[in-house]
């Protein structure tokens, strides 16, 4: 299978070096220094103790790519935009667009932006982090669940391609009926503690350990439950306890992605996660006072 990774950061590695570790034909779409460092090293991805090294095709337009099979978006949020734009453009687009961003937007942008596309919305379980160019699993078993996106019942020929993929390279997969809810429950979770983990400055052990860090965490996820279903969004009725349950198994230090860019005064998703539940709060008329108390800290402490 011929697969373009958009984004060679830490997530869009996994994939690459995992398709390509399993036969197939893998290209990266990457920019200024991670482009060169893949050009000249290849992907790293150290994953169970051991370090992989795979070399892989790399530009820095989707033009220069070969007719591709699949195409997965592994920016963050934030380049998105251009992400879409660069597809737009390209001569041959791929019958699948995959989308593994945060939020609950991005499955939508991609379908408008991209209107001849077979969209695949996605939601990725898993830590990730890269630093000097070596990518480093750090706790959760990675795994993806997928599906159609606008309204397509029955599986479409991106999704069976990806689907084959993902068993070849050995990386667990789902494929639920309902994916909005899907993305909802993983809003759930990564606006609460990407939010009160900043807010508190604090890794996830400890935000468990104090009975009011863990409320707030926990008020926070009710929130967003209490949104979707207001939006329309059908989640399960345990959907915070099993979230709450999946964070208790993080590692004691975990962080995510979301609060290590907030507290590092970086570039982040916050718009799309945090930072996204107020303004889709508001239409439907729920209050989500400890998101509104999160983003306050988050302000004062200018962190947004």
């Amino acid at each position: 299978m011929r697969i373009a990774i958009i984004g060679a950061g830490a997530l869009g590695t996994f994939f690459a070096a995992r398709f390509a570790g399993a036969g197939h034909d893998v290209s990266v779409v990457a920019r200024g220094a991670r482009l060169e460092a893949i050009r000249r090293d290849g992907l790293r991805l150290l994953m169970s103790g051991e370090t992989v090294t795979l070399p892989v095709r790399a530009v820095s337009d989707p033009g220069d790519l070969p007719p591709t099979d699949l195409a997965v978006i592994a920016t963050k949020m934030t380049g998105l935009g251009d992400a879409i734009a660069l597809l737009a453009c390209w001569n041959t687009p791929a019958p699948g667009v995959l989308t593994v961003q945060n939020g609950v937007e991005a499955p939508d942008l991609i379908a408008a932006g991209l209107p001849g596309a077979q969209v695949l919305a996605g939601r990725v379980h898993g830590f990730f982090e890269m630093t000097d160019d070596v990518v480093r699993h750090v706790g959760v078993s990675p795994s993806l669940a997928f599906g159609s996106w606008g309204g397509t019942i029955s599986p479409s020929p991106a999704a069976d391609l990806l689907a084959a993929g993902l068993t070849d390279a050995g990386i667990a997969f789902e494929r639920p009926a309902d994916m909005a809810a899907v993305l909802w429950e993983k809003l759930v979770l990564a606006s609460s503690v990407g939010g009160v983990g900043a807010a508190l400055g604090l890794p996830i052990g400890p935000i468990r350990a104090d009975p009011a860090h863990a409320a707030m965490l926990a008020g926070a996820m009710h929130e967003v439950a209490a949104v979707a279903a207001a939006r329309g969004v059908l989640l399960p009725a345990d959907c915070v306890a099993r979230t709450l349950a999946f964070v208790g198994r993080f590692p004691a230090e975990a962080t995510s992605s979301l609060q290590r860019d907030l507290m590092a005064r970086q570039s982040s998703e916050f718009a799309a996660l945090t930072g996204a539940v107020p303004r889709l709060a508001a239409p439907v008329g729920v209050p989500v006072p400890v998101h509104d108390e999160v983003i306050a800290r988050l302000r004062a402490e200018g962190m947004i």
